[in-house]
C-alpha cells in the first residue's frame, strides 16, 4: 500500500491515493477516487483543485466535533446547529486567534458569530407542556 499523500503541491494528479489533508496545501491539484481525510488538525488550503468521485472522511477531534453537533442536534438544540450552518453557508470564518474578550449577542435561538473568534451562545430552551 502507497503511504498517505501529505504536503504542499501545486498542479499535481492524485488517482487513488489517501490524502491526509491537516496542515497540507493544494493548488491547482486533481484527485480521483482518492480518500480525503480530515482530523480535525491545521486547517488545510485547498485552493482551484478538482475533485472526481472522492470519498471524505473525518477522524480524530473532526469526527468529534461532528458527533457532538449530531448529539446536539437529536438532543433538542437544532435550533442553534441549523443557525451554525446558516452562518456556515455564509461563509462564516472561525479564527484561531483572540483579540480582546468579545461580548456575546444576546439574540435568542441563534447562535452568536463575532469577530475575530466566532462564539455559540446556547439558546434558551422551551418548556414542555
Amino acid at each position: 500500500m502507497n503511504a498517505p499523500v501529505q504536503g504542499r503541491y501545486k498542479d499535481r494528479n492524485f488517482f487513488e491515493k489517501t490524502v491526509m489533508l491537516d496542515g497540507s496545501g493544494f493548488t491547482s491539484c486533481a484527485f480521483a477516487r482518492c480518500t480525503m481525510i480530515y482530523s480535525g488538525g491545521e486547517i488545510p488550503s485547498l485552493s482551484g483543485c478538482r475533485f472526481d468521485d472522492c470519498a471524505w472522511q473525518f477522524g480524530g477531534e473532526a469526527a468529534n466535533t461532528i458527533a457532538f453537533l449530531s448529539g446536539m442536534y437529536r438532543g433538542g438544540f437544532d435550533r442553534l446547529i441549523e443557525s451554525t450552518f446558516h452562518e456556515i453557508r455564509r461563509g462564516a470564518m472561525v479564527s484561531q486567534e483572540q483579540s480582546a474578550a468579545p461580548q456575546p449577542d444576546t439574540t435568542a435561538g441563534k447562535a452568536s458569530f463575532l469577530k475575530p473568534l466566532r462564539i455559540f451562545r446556547v439558546p434558551k430552551q422551551e418548556q414542555s407542556s
